[in-house]
Protein backbone atom coordinates (compact mmCIF):
# COMPACT_ATOMS: atom_id res chain seq x y z
CA UNK A 1 0.00 0.00 0.00
CA UNK A 2 1.34 3.42 -0.98
CA UNK A 3 2.23 5.91 1.73
CA UNK A 4 -0.10 8.35 -0.01
CA UNK A 5 -3.05 6.40 1.40
CA UNK A 6 -2.23 7.74 4.84
CA UNK A 7 -2.08 11.40 3.86
CA UNK A 8 -5.77 11.98 4.54
CA UNK A 9 -5.59 10.38 7.98
CA UNK A 10 -2.69 12.59 8.94
CA UNK A 11 -4.55 15.71 7.86
CA UNK A 12 -7.52 15.18 10.17
CA UNK A 13 -6.11 17.47 12.81
CA UNK A 14 -7.30 20.25 15.07
CA UNK A 15 -5.46 22.80 12.95
CA UNK A 16 -7.08 21.62 9.71
CA UNK A 17 -10.51 21.63 11.34
CA UNK A 18 -9.92 25.19 12.52
CA UNK A 19 -8.86 26.34 9.04
CA UNK A 20 -12.01 24.74 7.59
CA UNK A 21 -14.14 26.51 10.21
CA UNK A 22 -12.57 29.88 9.47
CA UNK A 23 -13.02 29.47 5.72
CA UNK A 24 -16.48 27.90 5.63
CA UNK A 25 -18.29 29.28 8.66
CA UNK A 26 -16.60 32.66 9.17
CA UNK A 27 -15.82 33.23 5.47
CA UNK A 28 -12.31 34.31 6.43
CA UNK A 29 -10.55 34.27 3.10
CA UNK A 30 -6.91 35.04 2.51
CA UNK A 31 -3.48 33.53 2.37
CA UNK A 32 -3.38 29.86 3.34
CA UNK A 33 -0.02 30.63 4.95
CA UNK A 34 -1.69 33.15 7.25
CA UNK A 35 -4.41 30.67 8.16
CA UNK A 36 -1.79 28.00 8.84
CA UNK A 37 0.08 30.33 11.19
CA UNK A 38 -3.14 31.35 12.91
CA UNK A 39 -4.16 27.72 13.42
CA UNK A 40 -0.71 26.91 14.85
CA UNK A 41 -1.02 29.76 17.35
CA UNK A 42 -4.50 28.61 18.41
CA UNK A 43 -3.23 25.04 18.73
CA UNK A 44 -0.37 26.21 20.96
CA UNK A 45 -2.76 28.29 23.04
CA UNK A 46 -5.11 25.33 23.48
CA UNK A 47 -2.23 23.10 24.56
CA UNK A 48 -1.10 25.76 27.03
CA UNK A 49 -4.54 26.03 28.60
CA UNK A 50 -5.32 22.31 28.47
CA UNK A 51 -2.03 20.49 29.17
CA UNK A 52 -1.89 16.74 28.79
CA UNK A 53 -3.07 15.00 31.92
CA UNK A 54 -1.09 11.76 31.81
CA UNK A 55 1.79 13.27 33.79
CA UNK A 56 -0.42 14.54 36.60
CA UNK A 57 -0.94 12.53 39.74
CA UNK A 58 -3.13 12.61 42.81
CA UNK A 59 -3.26 16.00 44.51
CA UNK A 60 -2.45 18.18 41.49
CA UNK A 61 -4.76 20.78 39.96
CA UNK A 62 -4.60 22.45 36.55
CA UNK A 63 -5.16 26.17 37.04
CA UNK A 64 -4.38 29.33 35.07
CA UNK A 65 -2.33 32.05 36.74
CA UNK A 66 -0.92 35.40 35.65
CA UNK A 67 2.67 35.88 34.55
CA UNK A 68 4.61 38.49 36.52
CA UNK A 69 5.28 40.77 33.59
CA UNK A 70 4.17 44.14 32.34
CA UNK A 71 3.58 47.37 34.21
CA UNK A 72 1.50 48.38 37.16
CA UNK A 73 -2.17 47.44 37.02
CA UNK A 74 -4.68 50.18 36.29
CA UNK A 75 -8.33 50.68 37.16
CA UNK A 76 -10.64 48.72 34.86
CA UNK A 77 -7.92 46.40 33.58
CA UNK A 78 -9.22 42.90 32.90
CA UNK A 79 -7.48 39.68 33.88
CA UNK A 80 -7.08 38.67 30.23
CA UNK A 81 -4.99 41.77 29.55
CA UNK A 82 -2.10 40.14 31.41
CA UNK A 83 -0.11 37.20 30.07
CA UNK A 84 -1.75 34.00 31.31
CA UNK A 85 0.02 30.73 32.10
CA UNK A 86 -1.68 27.41 32.82
CA UNK A 87 0.20 25.10 35.19
CA UNK A 88 -0.36 21.97 37.20
CA UNK A 89 -0.21 23.03 40.86
CA UNK A 90 0.51 20.70 43.77
CA UNK A 91 -2.55 21.47 45.88
CA UNK A 92 -2.51 18.42 48.16
CA UNK A 93 0.57 16.33 48.89
CA UNK A 94 0.99 13.22 51.07
CA UNK A 95 2.74 15.30 53.76
CA UNK A 96 -0.45 17.29 54.22
CA UNK A 97 -2.41 14.17 55.05
CA UNK A 98 0.40 12.95 57.33
CA UNK A 99 0.30 16.29 59.16
CA UNK A 100 -3.43 15.96 59.80
CA UNK A 101 -2.97 12.43 61.10
CA UNK A 102 -0.17 13.51 63.46
CA UNK A 103 -1.88 16.58 64.89
CA UNK A 104 -5.14 17.38 66.57
CA UNK A 105 -8.13 18.42 64.51
CA UNK A 106 -8.21 21.83 66.14
CA UNK A 107 -8.90 25.10 64.33
CA UNK A 108 -5.34 26.28 65.02
CA UNK A 109 -3.79 23.17 63.45
CA UNK A 110 -6.11 23.36 60.46
CA UNK A 111 -5.16 27.01 59.86
CA UNK A 112 -1.46 26.25 60.25
CA UNK A 113 -1.64 23.55 57.57
CA UNK A 114 -3.68 25.82 55.33
CA UNK A 115 -1.03 28.52 55.71
CA UNK A 116 1.72 26.06 54.75
CA UNK A 117 -0.22 25.06 51.65
CA UNK A 118 -0.77 28.70 50.68
CA UNK A 119 2.96 29.40 50.97
CA UNK A 120 3.73 26.32 48.87
CA UNK A 121 1.35 27.36 46.09
CA UNK A 122 2.60 30.96 45.96
CA UNK A 123 6.27 29.96 45.93
CA UNK A 124 5.67 27.18 43.39
CA UNK A 125 4.23 29.67 40.90
CA UNK A 126 6.84 32.33 41.53
CA UNK A 127 9.77 29.95 41.03
CA UNK A 128 8.27 28.04 38.07
CA UNK A 129 10.36 27.96 34.85
CA UNK A 130 7.38 29.32 32.87
CA UNK A 131 6.94 32.18 35.31
CA UNK A 132 7.06 33.78 37.64
CA UNK A 133 3.36 32.86 37.72
CA UNK A 134 1.11 34.66 40.18
CA UNK A 135 -2.19 33.75 41.81
CA UNK A 136 -4.66 36.23 43.23
CA UNK A 137 -6.19 35.82 46.67
CA UNK A 138 -9.41 34.82 44.91
CA UNK A 139 -7.50 32.15 42.94
CA UNK A 140 -6.02 30.72 46.11
CA UNK A 141 -9.43 30.76 47.80
CA UNK A 142 -10.94 28.81 44.90
CA UNK A 143 -8.10 26.29 44.78
CA UNK A 144 -8.31 25.53 48.50
CA UNK A 145 -12.06 25.93 49.00
CA UNK A 146 -11.69 28.77 51.49
CA UNK A 147 -13.16 32.24 51.92
CA UNK A 148 -11.04 34.96 50.35
CA UNK A 149 -10.99 36.88 53.64
CA UNK A 150 -9.52 33.87 55.44
CA UNK A 151 -6.89 33.41 52.72
CA UNK A 152 -5.97 37.09 52.92
CA UNK A 153 -5.51 36.87 56.70
CA UNK A 154 -3.35 33.75 56.53
CA UNK A 155 -1.13 35.09 53.73
CA UNK A 156 -0.61 38.35 55.63
CA UNK A 157 0.28 36.41 58.79
CA UNK A 158 2.69 34.26 56.79
CA UNK A 159 4.44 37.37 55.44
CA UNK A 160 4.91 38.71 58.94
CA UNK A 161 6.07 35.39 60.40
CA UNK A 162 8.43 34.34 57.59
CA UNK A 163 9.65 37.74 56.39
CA UNK A 164 8.96 36.63 52.81
CA UNK A 165 7.18 38.81 50.25
CA UNK A 166 4.87 35.92 49.15
CA UNK A 167 3.80 37.72 46.01
CA UNK A 168 0.19 37.32 45.05
CA UNK A 169 -1.13 38.92 41.86
CA UNK A 170 -2.52 41.99 43.61
CA UNK A 171 0.60 42.33 45.74
CA UNK A 172 2.89 42.21 42.70
CA UNK A 173 0.89 44.55 40.50
CA UNK A 174 0.22 46.88 43.44
CA UNK A 175 -3.57 46.73 43.32
CA UNK A 176 -4.85 48.81 46.19
CA UNK A 177 -2.95 50.59 48.96
CA UNK A 178 -1.01 47.99 50.91
CA UNK A 179 1.78 49.50 53.04
CA UNK A 180 3.29 46.15 54.08
CA UNK A 181 5.43 45.61 50.99
CA UNK A 182 6.39 49.28 51.01
CA UNK A 183 7.64 48.85 54.57
CA UNK A 184 9.73 45.86 53.51
CA UNK A 185 11.22 47.80 50.61
CA UNK A 186 12.02 50.85 52.76
CA UNK A 187 13.61 48.62 55.41
CA UNK A 188 15.99 47.18 52.81
CA UNK A 189 16.68 50.64 51.40
CA UNK A 190 17.52 51.99 54.83
CA UNK A 191 20.12 49.23 55.16
CA UNK A 192 22.04 50.98 52.38
CA UNK A 193 21.05 48.71 49.50
CA UNK A 194 20.58 50.18 46.01
CA UNK A 195 17.33 49.96 44.07
CA UNK A 196 18.28 46.86 42.07
CA UNK A 197 19.30 44.93 45.16
CA UNK A 198 16.16 46.00 47.01
CA UNK A 199 14.06 44.79 44.07
CA UNK A 200 15.89 41.48 43.97
CA UNK A 201 15.59 40.79 47.68
CA UNK A 202 11.98 41.89 47.96
CA UNK A 203 11.01 40.02 44.77
CA UNK A 204 9.23 43.15 43.56
CA UNK A 205 9.17 44.93 40.22
CA UNK A 206 12.17 47.27 39.94
CA UNK A 207 10.05 50.10 38.57
CA UNK A 208 7.66 49.89 41.52
CA UNK A 209 10.60 49.84 43.93
CA UNK A 210 11.98 52.99 42.34
CA UNK A 211 8.61 54.71 42.61
CA UNK A 212 8.23 53.77 46.29
CA UNK A 213 11.70 55.03 47.14
CA UNK A 214 11.19 58.33 45.34
CA UNK A 215 7.88 58.90 47.14
CA UNK A 216 9.50 57.99 50.44
CA UNK A 217 12.33 60.46 49.86
CA UNK A 218 9.88 63.22 48.93
CA UNK A 219 7.92 62.69 52.14
CA UNK A 220 11.14 62.58 54.13
CA UNK A 221 12.39 65.81 52.54
CA UNK A 222 9.15 67.68 53.26
CA UNK A 223 9.11 66.45 56.85
CA UNK A 224 12.72 67.56 57.25
CA UNK A 225 11.59 71.04 56.16
CA UNK A 226 8.87 70.97 58.82
CA UNK A 227 6.00 70.78 56.33
CA UNK A 228 2.74 70.02 58.19
CA UNK A 229 1.81 66.40 57.60
CA UNK A 230 -1.71 67.22 56.44
CA UNK A 231 -0.35 69.41 53.62
CA UNK A 232 1.99 66.81 52.13
CA UNK A 233 -0.59 64.70 50.21
CA UNK A 234 -1.68 67.72 48.16
CA UNK A 235 1.89 68.85 47.52
CA UNK A 236 3.10 65.55 46.06
CA UNK A 237 -0.21 64.06 44.80
CA UNK A 238 -0.31 61.03 47.08
CA UNK A 239 -3.19 59.60 49.08
CA UNK A 240 -3.17 60.65 52.78
CA UNK A 241 -2.98 57.01 53.86
CA UNK A 242 0.14 56.44 51.77
CA UNK A 243 1.77 59.63 53.08
CA UNK A 244 1.00 58.60 56.66
CA UNK A 245 2.58 55.20 56.05
CA UNK A 246 5.75 56.81 54.70
CA UNK A 247 5.76 59.33 57.56
CA UNK A 248 5.67 56.49 60.08
CA UNK A 249 8.70 54.96 58.38
CA UNK A 250 10.51 58.30 58.50
CA UNK A 251 9.72 58.48 62.20
CA UNK A 252 11.15 54.99 62.63
CA UNK A 253 14.41 55.53 60.72
CA UNK A 254 14.97 59.28 61.06
CA UNK A 255 13.28 60.55 64.22
CA UNK A 256 15.69 63.50 64.27
CA UNK A 257 14.04 64.93 61.14
CA UNK A 258 10.69 65.40 62.83
CA UNK A 259 9.46 68.28 64.91
CA UNK A 260 6.25 69.27 66.61
CA UNK A 261 5.46 71.46 63.58
CA UNK A 262 4.91 68.47 61.34
CA UNK A 263 1.96 67.26 63.38
CA UNK A 264 1.24 63.87 64.92
CA UNK A 265 2.59 60.80 63.14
Amino acid sequence: MSAQHYVGSGQRTFQQALIHLLEEEYRLLGSRRVLDLLSQDVQALAEAFYPRAEHLCDGWMVFTGTKASGGKAYVGQGAAEHELVTLAWLVLQPEDIAYLRAHSDSKAEQEHLLQLRLIRLIEFGYSHPQGPVLLSLADLALMLGQAQRKVSQLVEQARQQTGKALLTKGYYFDQGIRPTHKAEIIALYEQGLDENEVARRSQHDARSVGAYLRDYERVKLLLAHHTPLEQIPMLISLQPGVVNAYAEMVAQYHPDLLSEKTGDI
